[in-house]
């Protein structure tokens, strides 16, 4: 008698069936997690593979490049539901050297040569007198100091940075740019700002904008327009004279430090 081999038997995995329904959960698994990321890479814009540290390095190159620049600026501070505006024209040359012209409160300068800051305030016929290499180790520094390459330097070691959303560059509906904008938290809390929120241009990677904010409520935000990078500015613009009969307060920021 001629005998067939037999075939196996064919078992019907029914969907109560413990195998069935592992080796379903894998395919199902790989099948949404292959759609997600396929997904993903179609959806995501190309500017979202910038990384914070990316941005940052830019900003760094941006501003370590620079020699000087000048600008208009803007500051508000906001602190007990009061707010005030200031605004005027500042100059940058490196080597940490600043100056700020105020128009309006008129008269008001900061100036500084890179080893000592002035607080000039008109209506006081006051001079607050920084000495900077004065414990430079924690303080975030007054937040004009951030828009030059040291200042820089030390608020990207003392501070934690992220993007403060998924989407970026935003768009801005004030004028239609695209800014990358930073999230920063101070590393330990050692007085000063405690938070910083930095606009950075996506083209230009000058930072256009900051808001800060203290432990004690009080916000300042400060903002640039009409840069010109690397204008030619003599080092006799960042000389501060005080005059005879102007009040001199010696060291008023060692207080916050």
């Amino acid at each position: 008698m001629t005998r067939f081999p037999m075939r196996p038997k064919l078992v019907k995995k029914i969907p109560g069936d413990p195998v069935f329904l592992m080796k379903k959960t894998i395919i199902l698994s790989f099948c949404i997690l292959f759609l997600t990321v396929e997904s993903s890479l179609w959806a995501q814009p190309s500017h979202n593979w910038n990384s914070p540290s990316e941005v940052v390095k830019q900003i760094k190159k941006k501003f370590s490049d620079l020699t000087s620049y000048k600008a208009n600026f803007q500051i508000q501070t906001v602190s007990n539901k009061k707010s005030k505006n200031m605004r005027g024209v500042c100059l940058y040359k490196k080597g940490g050297r600043i100056r700020y012209q105020f128009s309006d409160p008129s008269g008001d300068e900061i100036v500084s040569d890179g080893k000592t800051l002035y607080i000039y305030i008109s209506r006081l016929n006051a001079v607050g007198k920084q000495d900077l290499t004065l414990n430079k180790s924690n303080k975030s520094g007054p937040i004009f100091s951030s828009f030059t390459d040291e200042g820089l330097s030390r608020i990207f070691r003392k501070y934690h940075y992220k993007f403060d959303s998924i989407e970026q560059p935003q768009v801005s509906p004030k004028d239609n740019r695209k800014y990358f904008v930073l999230n920063l938290e101070q590393r330990e809390k050692v007085g000063g700002f405690e938070t910083m929120l930095l606009y950075v241009d996506a083209q230009t990677y000058f930072i256009q904008k900051a808001v800060a904010s203290d432990g004690r409520g009080k916000e300042t935000t400060i903002e640039f327009s009409n840069i010109e990078t690397n204008p030619d500015l003599e080092d006799g613009q960042f000389n501060f004279h005080i005059s005879g009969n102007a009040k001199i307060v010696n060291n008023p920021l060692v207080s916050e430090q």
